[in-house]
């Protein structure tokens, strides 16, 4: 029996649904269903029953719940009880994000009035966003930070995880000037004309998938023609400001590079999108430090000026 078979079944039971599980754990719906059936094989009885729609749990499953609940979180516990012993603590604490917001949020937000007040010392491994969500899944992190929208796809909805906004951001499309500071492409052109594309590669996975969703918001398709991709906003970036296409960045990518002229936003308000900034982390699971941290993250939520933070993040962008 492995921790992630538990960690899995409390996923559908949070759910109902194998494909919307199955994403959230990041593994493939038939993969995420095999694992099921070898919990329900280890344990000897079905724990789902599939004949109905939302799925929903058998008896077994039902009595089962409560009990893999303790198990997944005194396994974590555990094993937090055992490091502080060998004087690993997370005196650490050990994040992370997606490579844009280790590079251009997470330095600023760490040093905000409100959470340098706090003696911490932190790590950040910079990821892309199924590797940044695999890291907190499986316990090598304290806590991930990364995007999330209400039409994205599920970010660690339900289970053992909890989160809080810390910022927002914005999805923009922007372009590269001429030597007048005009965009060299738009999206306003006739349908025939091909519009070069710098897009994400499917290992980034969420922003990419954000950006398809602005698309469909545009009142005729897109005809865009895939010039370059990769999974690095910062990549896509300087391609940009090179003249070889339009790309959807997130703003606090792309700033800098506005405010200089190097690149413009087009297509208006209606090709951009807002974005929540959210810190996840697993309940009940955390270090001494870990969990203060996240006290005074839960208090700093109820404080205007934190509220009138997160406004500010997306301004300063």
């Amino acid at each position: 029996m492995e921790l992630q078979w538990l960690e899995d079944f409390l996923e559908i039971a949070a759910t109902r649904n194998f494909s919307t599980a199955a994403t959230a754990r990041n593994i493939s719906q038939p993969a995420f269903s095999r694992r099921i059936k070898s919990l329900e094989s280890w344990i000897g009885a079905d724990l789902i029953d599939r004949s109905t729609y939302p799925v929903q749990l058998t008896r077994a499953g039902n009595m089962f719940l409560p009990g893999c609940q303790r198990l997944v979180r005194e396994a974590y516990r555990l094993r937090t009880d055992c490091r502080n012993v060998a004087g690993e603590s997370s005196a650490m604490l050990t994040f992370t994000s997606l490579h844009t917001l280790a590079m251009y949020f997470f330095p600023k937000w760490i040093s905000s009035p409100l959470i340098s007040r706090m003696p911490l010392r932190t790590s950040m491994h910079a990821a892309d966003f199924l590797e940044s969500v695999d890291h907190l899944c499986s316990g090598q992190c304290d806590f991930c930070i990364t995007y999330v929208h209400p039409d994205g796809p599920p970010v660690l909805e339900g289970g053992p995880f909890e989160s809080l906004q810390i910022g927002k951001d914005r999805l923009v499309l922007v372009s590269g000037t001429d030597e007048n500071g005009r965009a060299l492409f738009d999206i306003d052109v006739p349908e025939s004309t091909e519009i070069p594309y710098l897009a994400y590669s499917w290992s980034d996975g969420y922003i990419g998938k954000l950006a398809t969703l602005v698309q469909s918001r545009w009142r005729r398709p897109l005809n865009l023609s895939t010039v370059y991709q990769s999974a690095l906003a910062d990549g896509l970036k300087h391609m940009a400001v090179a003249g070889r296409g339009v790309a959807w960045l997130p703003q606090i990518c792309v700033a800098e590079a506005m405010k200089q002229g190097q690149l413009v936003q087009i297509g208006g308000q209606q090709m951009a999108l807002e974005m929540e900034i959210r810190i996840f982390r697993r309940a009940g699971a955390g270090s001494h430090d870990g969990d203060a941290l996240w006290q005074h993250l839960k208090e700093c939520a109820e404080l205007p000026q934190y509220r009138s933070s997160l406004d500010a993040t997306l301004d300063a962008a």
